[in-house]
């Protein structure tokens, strides 16, 4: 499923706050399809346009159902419902990444550089299973989001902190 940027503006979405990573919680698979889910959709789209993001997941905002939008280009998001990694490459790549609930910091993460996934779409209005293969960047932001629907954030997957350095970053974003 698609969505366009516009369609994020067309009714009185409520812009919500994002959640932290160390409030972040895992999400329940989405097995409904009905109009509480479409203005979900668009309230995680606007959430992201307006922090600048590349992709969310539903629970960055406090939504607990299993889904995620990643920018496919300047006009347009995917959403993934319910995914899966079905394979992983075993080569990785270390790289920075930033995060909407870890905000001001960009930590390392070691990533596969190739996975196979699958998740569903909606169309007329019935899910539909999909699957591709995902490289490098593609692969990295589809990984970092499905981190976050079971409650990871790029604090517990960063290689270059150690405990305590999680634990200070921790402290500083419970106090905001």
């Amino acid at each position: 499923m698609f969505i366009t940027i516009s369609e994020a503006y067309t009714d009185r979405i409520i812009l919500k706050q994002i959640v932290l990573a160390h409030k972040l919680r895992p999400t329940i698979p989405v097995t409904v399809i009905d109009e509480m889910l479409y203005k979900e959709i668009k309230m995680s789209l606007k959430a992201c346009l307006a922090y600048d993001g590349i992709g969310i997941a539903a629970n960055q905002i406090g939504i607990n159902k299993s889904f995620f939008l990643i920018r496919e280009n300047e006009e347009m998001f995917r959403v993934y419902f319910n995914p899966k990694i079905l394979n992983s490459a075993k080569e990785k790549n270390i790289e920075k990444e930033g995060c909407l609930s870890v905000p001001n910091y960009r930590l390392l993460v070691d990533r596969p550089v190739q996975i196979s996934v699958k998740w569903q779409e909606i169309e007329n209005n019935i899910f539909v299973e999909k699957n591709n293969i995902f490289e490098n960047e593609k692969a990295r932001v589809f990984l970092h989001e499905f981190d976050h629907l079971k409650g990871i954030s790029i604090i517990d997957k960063s290689c270059e902190l150690n405990r305590a350095g999680k634990r200070e970053i921790l402290k500083q974003l419970s106090q905001q």
